[in-house]
Protein backbone atom coordinates (compact mmCIF):
# COMPACT_ATOMS: atom_id res chain seq x y z
CA UNK A 1 0.00 0.00 0.00
CA UNK A 2 1.38 3.18 -1.04
CA UNK A 3 2.09 6.46 1.47
CA UNK A 4 -1.04 8.42 -0.47
CA UNK A 5 -3.51 5.25 0.37
CA UNK A 6 -2.57 5.65 3.84
CA UNK A 7 -3.23 8.87 4.04
CA UNK A 8 -6.59 8.83 2.64
CA UNK A 9 -8.10 6.36 4.45
CA UNK A 10 -6.44 8.44 7.63
CA UNK A 11 -8.66 11.46 6.33
CA UNK A 12 -11.30 9.46 5.64
CA UNK A 13 -11.76 7.90 9.27
CA UNK A 14 -11.01 11.24 10.88
CA UNK A 15 -13.52 12.25 8.92
CA UNK A 16 -15.80 9.23 9.65
CA UNK A 17 -15.90 10.04 12.63
CA UNK A 18 -16.24 13.39 12.43
CA UNK A 19 -19.97 12.69 10.78
CA UNK A 20 -20.79 10.62 13.31
CA UNK A 21 -20.44 12.96 16.30
CA UNK A 22 -22.46 15.51 13.99
CA UNK A 23 -25.35 13.08 12.77
CA UNK A 24 -25.41 12.01 16.67
CA UNK A 25 -25.67 15.65 17.67
CA UNK A 26 -28.17 16.38 14.97
CA UNK A 27 -30.57 13.43 15.76
CA UNK A 28 -30.58 13.53 19.60
CA UNK A 29 -29.11 10.07 19.97
CA UNK A 30 -26.36 11.20 21.56
CA UNK A 31 -27.74 11.02 24.83
CA UNK A 32 -27.56 7.33 24.77
CA UNK A 33 -23.70 7.47 25.11
CA UNK A 34 -23.03 9.97 27.22
CA UNK A 35 -24.80 12.12 30.13
CA UNK A 36 -26.23 15.96 29.32
CA UNK A 37 -23.06 17.37 32.11
CA UNK A 38 -20.84 15.66 29.13
CA UNK A 39 -21.46 17.70 25.76
CA UNK A 40 -18.92 20.35 26.46
CA UNK A 41 -16.17 17.99 26.08
CA UNK A 42 -18.64 16.12 23.27
CA UNK A 43 -18.34 19.43 21.28
CA UNK A 44 -14.41 19.81 21.72
CA UNK A 45 -14.09 16.24 20.45
CA UNK A 46 -16.05 17.13 16.93
CA UNK A 47 -14.02 19.82 16.58
CA UNK A 48 -10.99 18.19 16.84
CA UNK A 49 -11.74 15.46 14.59
CA UNK A 50 -12.83 18.47 12.31
CA UNK A 51 -9.21 20.12 12.25
CA UNK A 52 -7.54 16.80 11.68
CA UNK A 53 -9.51 15.17 9.10
CA UNK A 54 -9.06 18.02 7.10
CA UNK A 55 -5.24 18.66 7.73
CA UNK A 56 -4.58 14.71 7.00
CA UNK A 57 -7.42 14.98 3.77
CA UNK A 58 -5.07 18.22 2.38
CA UNK A 59 -2.18 16.32 3.21
CA UNK A 60 -2.40 13.98 0.15
CA UNK A 61 -1.26 16.49 -2.66
CA UNK A 62 2.29 16.17 -1.32
CA UNK A 63 4.75 14.06 -2.51
CA UNK A 64 7.26 14.35 0.67
CA UNK A 65 7.17 15.72 3.99
CA UNK A 66 10.82 17.94 4.52
CA UNK A 67 13.01 16.26 7.59
CA UNK A 68 11.80 16.73 11.10
CA UNK A 69 15.23 16.35 12.50
CA UNK A 70 14.41 13.27 14.92
CA UNK A 71 16.81 10.90 13.43
CA UNK A 72 14.41 7.95 12.01
CA UNK A 73 12.32 7.61 8.50
CA UNK A 74 8.51 8.26 9.15
CA UNK A 75 7.39 5.10 7.05
CA UNK A 76 4.26 3.46 5.91
CA UNK A 77 3.55 -0.13 6.28
CA UNK A 78 3.64 -1.55 2.50
CA UNK A 79 1.40 -4.81 3.80
CA UNK A 80 -1.99 -4.37 2.40
CA UNK A 81 -3.62 -6.84 4.81
CA UNK A 82 -1.27 -5.62 7.76
CA UNK A 83 -2.32 -1.89 6.88
CA UNK A 84 -6.24 -2.89 6.56
CA UNK A 85 -6.43 -5.33 9.71
CA UNK A 86 -5.34 -2.11 11.81
CA UNK A 87 -7.50 0.37 9.82
CA UNK A 88 -10.32 -2.03 10.24
CA UNK A 89 -10.28 -1.44 14.30
CA UNK A 90 -11.31 2.33 13.30
CA UNK A 91 -13.71 1.67 10.62
CA UNK A 92 -16.19 -0.97 11.95
CA UNK A 93 -17.03 1.51 14.80
CA UNK A 94 -17.75 4.19 12.47
CA UNK A 95 -20.16 1.95 10.41
CA UNK A 96 -21.33 0.58 13.50
CA UNK A 97 -22.20 4.27 14.95
CA UNK A 98 -23.74 4.87 11.96
CA UNK A 99 -25.82 1.64 11.62
CA UNK A 100 -26.89 1.41 15.51
CA UNK A 101 -27.10 4.85 17.26
CA UNK A 102 -30.38 4.30 18.29
CA UNK A 103 -30.07 1.31 20.28
CA UNK A 104 -30.55 1.42 24.25
CA UNK A 105 -30.01 -0.68 27.09
CA UNK A 106 -33.01 -2.99 28.09
CA UNK A 107 -34.10 -5.91 30.45
CA UNK A 108 -31.85 -8.14 29.05
CA UNK A 109 -28.60 -5.78 30.15
CA UNK A 110 -30.48 -5.09 33.14
CA UNK A 111 -30.27 -8.95 33.70
CA UNK A 112 -26.35 -8.85 33.97
CA UNK A 113 -26.31 -5.56 35.76
CA UNK A 114 -29.01 -6.77 38.27
CA UNK A 115 -31.19 -4.88 40.23
CA UNK A 116 -29.56 -1.72 41.82
CA UNK A 117 -30.48 -0.28 45.18
CA UNK A 118 -29.02 2.25 47.05
CA UNK A 119 -28.49 1.36 51.05
CA UNK A 120 -25.87 1.85 53.59
CA UNK A 121 -23.87 -0.76 55.47
CA UNK A 122 -23.80 -0.35 59.02
CA UNK A 123 -20.06 0.75 59.74
CA UNK A 124 -20.28 0.30 63.24
CA UNK A 125 -20.66 -3.08 64.16
CA UNK A 126 -17.58 -4.65 63.36
CA UNK A 127 -16.19 -3.31 66.50
CA UNK A 128 -13.50 -5.37 68.82
CA UNK A 129 -15.82 -6.63 71.45
CA UNK A 130 -12.83 -8.78 73.30
CA UNK A 131 -10.10 -6.92 74.20
CA UNK A 132 -6.70 -8.59 75.32
CA UNK A 133 -6.54 -9.38 79.19
CA UNK A 134 -4.14 -7.15 81.23
CA UNK A 135 -2.68 -10.29 82.26
CA UNK A 136 -0.04 -10.40 79.64
CA UNK A 137 2.76 -12.49 79.75
CA UNK A 138 6.05 -10.73 80.69
CA UNK A 139 8.15 -9.92 77.87
CA UNK A 140 5.98 -10.05 75.55
CA UNK A 141 4.58 -7.73 73.67
CA UNK A 142 1.21 -7.77 72.78
CA UNK A 143 -0.16 -5.93 69.40
CA UNK A 144 -1.60 -2.91 69.95
CA UNK A 145 -5.66 -3.26 70.18
CA UNK A 146 -6.86 0.09 67.25
CA UNK A 147 -9.06 2.83 68.95
CA UNK A 148 -13.43 2.03 68.81
CA UNK A 149 -14.31 4.36 65.84
CA UNK A 150 -17.14 7.15 66.90
CA UNK A 151 -20.14 6.44 66.20
CA UNK A 152 -21.19 9.66 65.63
CA UNK A 153 -18.03 10.79 63.64
CA UNK A 154 -18.78 7.79 61.61
CA UNK A 155 -22.71 8.97 60.37
CA UNK A 156 -21.49 12.37 59.86
CA UNK A 157 -18.80 10.76 57.14
CA UNK A 158 -21.02 9.10 55.04
CA UNK A 159 -23.05 11.20 52.61
CA UNK A 160 -26.95 9.74 52.26
CA UNK A 161 -29.54 10.83 49.42
CA UNK A 162 -31.19 12.61 51.98
CA UNK A 163 -27.98 14.64 51.96
CA UNK A 164 -27.75 15.07 48.35
CA UNK A 165 -31.33 15.89 47.51
CA UNK A 166 -32.70 17.89 50.48
CA UNK A 167 -35.12 20.01 48.73
CA UNK A 168 -36.59 16.44 46.59
CA UNK A 169 -36.92 15.24 50.48
CA UNK A 170 -38.86 18.04 51.70
CA UNK A 171 -40.94 17.74 48.62
CA UNK A 172 -42.07 14.26 48.71
CA UNK A 173 -42.99 14.58 52.47
CA UNK A 174 -45.61 17.10 51.52
CA UNK A 175 -46.94 15.45 48.43
CA UNK A 176 -49.54 13.66 48.41
CA UNK A 177 -49.09 11.55 45.49
CA UNK A 178 -45.40 10.64 44.44
CA UNK A 179 -44.89 11.42 40.51
CA UNK A 180 -41.75 10.47 39.22
CA UNK A 181 -40.63 12.27 36.04
CA UNK A 182 -36.84 12.54 34.12
CA UNK A 183 -35.65 15.23 36.60
CA UNK A 184 -36.19 13.88 39.74
CA UNK A 185 -36.44 9.95 38.57
CA UNK A 186 -33.14 8.81 40.34
CA UNK A 187 -33.60 11.46 43.59
CA UNK A 188 -37.07 9.90 44.33
CA UNK A 189 -36.06 6.21 44.08
CA UNK A 190 -32.79 6.88 46.10
CA UNK A 191 -34.67 8.63 48.74
CA UNK A 192 -37.49 6.31 48.27
CA UNK A 193 -35.17 2.95 49.26
CA UNK A 194 -33.27 5.05 52.27
CA UNK A 195 -36.31 5.32 53.88
CA UNK A 196 -38.86 2.89 52.50
CA UNK A 197 -41.10 3.33 55.80
CA UNK A 198 -41.54 6.99 55.66
CA UNK A 199 -43.53 7.08 52.35
CA UNK A 200 -45.07 4.15 52.82
CA UNK A 201 -48.92 4.71 52.56
CA UNK A 202 -48.50 7.16 49.55
CA UNK A 203 -49.95 6.99 46.49
CA UNK A 204 -47.18 6.74 43.36
CA UNK A 205 -47.10 6.97 39.80
CA UNK A 206 -43.86 5.65 37.65
CA UNK A 207 -43.14 4.93 34.10
CA UNK A 208 -40.37 2.68 32.97
CA UNK A 209 -39.69 -0.66 31.44
CA UNK A 210 -40.86 -4.03 32.68
CA UNK A 211 -37.70 -6.13 34.47
CA UNK A 212 -38.24 -9.69 36.39
CA UNK A 213 -35.24 -11.20 38.71
CA UNK A 214 -34.92 -14.64 38.31
CA UNK A 215 -36.10 -14.95 41.98
CA UNK A 216 -38.59 -12.89 41.38
CA UNK A 217 -42.75 -14.68 41.99
CA UNK A 218 -44.12 -14.53 38.78
CA UNK A 219 -46.67 -11.45 40.23
CA UNK A 220 -43.62 -9.32 40.93
CA UNK A 221 -41.35 -7.12 38.19
CA UNK A 222 -39.35 -4.47 38.56
CA UNK A 223 -40.52 -1.02 36.58
CA UNK A 224 -37.48 0.94 36.16
CA UNK A 225 -35.59 3.16 33.87
CA UNK A 226 -31.29 3.08 33.28
CA UNK A 227 -29.71 5.78 34.96
CA UNK A 228 -26.55 7.45 33.89
CA UNK A 229 -24.14 9.43 35.51
CA UNK A 230 -21.08 10.01 33.22
CA UNK A 231 -21.71 7.27 30.24
CA UNK A 232 -23.73 4.73 29.20
CA UNK A 233 -20.88 2.34 30.61
CA UNK A 234 -21.27 3.22 33.99
CA UNK A 235 -25.62 2.92 33.44
CA UNK A 236 -27.42 0.86 36.16
CA UNK A 237 -31.18 0.33 36.37
CA UNK A 238 -33.05 2.26 39.08
CA UNK A 239 -36.71 0.91 39.42
CA UNK A 240 -39.01 -0.12 41.95
CA UNK A 241 -40.59 -3.20 43.01
CA UNK A 242 -44.36 -3.79 41.79
CA UNK A 243 -46.84 -6.22 43.08
CA UNK A 244 -50.24 -7.59 41.30
CA UNK A 245 -51.70 -10.21 39.52
CA UNK A 246 -51.58 -7.95 36.82
CA UNK A 247 -48.14 -7.75 35.98
CA UNK A 248 -48.31 -11.27 34.29
CA UNK A 249 -50.29 -9.51 31.21
CA UNK A 250 -47.13 -7.80 30.38
CA UNK A 251 -43.58 -8.96 28.78
CA UNK A 252 -39.96 -7.92 29.59
CA UNK A 253 -38.87 -4.34 28.13
CA UNK A 254 -42.60 -3.45 27.60
CA UNK A 255 -42.99 0.44 28.89
CA UNK A 256 -45.56 0.65 31.24
CA UNK A 257 -47.01 3.18 33.73
CA UNK A 258 -47.80 2.53 36.69
CA UNK A 259 -50.46 3.60 40.08
CA UNK A 260 -50.09 2.18 43.24
CA UNK A 261 -49.56 2.91 46.67
CA UNK A 262 -46.00 2.60 48.15
CA UNK A 263 -45.24 -0.41 50.93
CA UNK A 264 -42.13 -2.16 52.22
CA UNK A 265 -40.74 -5.59 51.49
CA UNK A 266 -38.10 -7.76 52.40
CA UNK A 267 -35.51 -8.23 48.76
CA UNK A 268 -32.21 -10.08 49.19
CA UNK A 269 -32.11 -9.18 53.28
CA UNK A 270 -32.73 -5.57 52.21
CA UNK A 271 -35.84 -3.09 53.76
CA UNK A 272 -36.97 -1.81 49.96
CA UNK A 273 -40.07 0.08 48.81
CA UNK A 274 -42.59 -1.96 46.44
CA UNK A 275 -45.87 -0.59 44.80
CA UNK A 276 -49.05 -2.23 45.87
CA UNK A 277 -50.86 -2.08 42.48
CA UNK A 278 -54.06 0.36 41.38
CA UNK A 279 -53.66 0.01 38.00
CA UNK A 280 -51.24 -0.73 35.24
CA UNK A 281 -51.11 0.15 31.71
CA UNK A 282 -48.61 0.39 28.42
CA UNK A 283 -47.19 3.18 26.94
CA UNK A 284 -44.66 3.98 24.52
CA UNK A 285 -41.02 3.98 24.52
CA UNK A 286 -40.28 7.64 25.09
CA UNK A 287 -37.65 9.23 22.80
CA UNK A 288 -35.46 9.16 25.76
CA UNK A 289 -35.29 6.16 27.76
CA UNK A 290 -32.54 7.07 30.18
CA UNK A 291 -32.80 9.34 33.14
CA UNK A 292 -29.07 11.31 34.25
CA UNK A 293 -28.12 11.86 37.40
CA UNK A 294 -27.22 15.42 38.06
CA UNK A 295 -26.04 16.24 41.78
CA UNK A 296 -23.52 18.98 42.30
CA UNK A 297 -21.16 17.26 45.14
CA UNK A 298 -19.53 20.28 45.54
CA UNK A 299 -22.77 21.65 47.13
CA UNK A 300 -23.10 19.05 49.85
CA UNK A 301 -22.38 20.23 53.11
CA UNK A 302 -18.93 18.88 54.98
Amino acid sequence: MKRHHHIFIRSVILLGFTLLLFKLMVTGNIYNYIAPKMLPYFYFALIVFMILGGRQFLRGDREQEAACGCNHEHTYSTSTIKSLSIYLLFIIPVISGFLFSEHTLGASVAKKKGYQFAQIEETTESRVDNPPENNQQEGVKQPEVPAEPDETSLENSVITPKDMYPDRYKEMGTEEKIMLNDDNYISTINLLEEEPETFAGKSIVIRGFVYREPNFPSSRIVVGRFGVSCCVADAGIYGIMVEGEQVLNYNEDTWIEVHGTVQTAMFNDWHLPIIELSSIHEINKPKQTYVYEEIDYSNLEQ
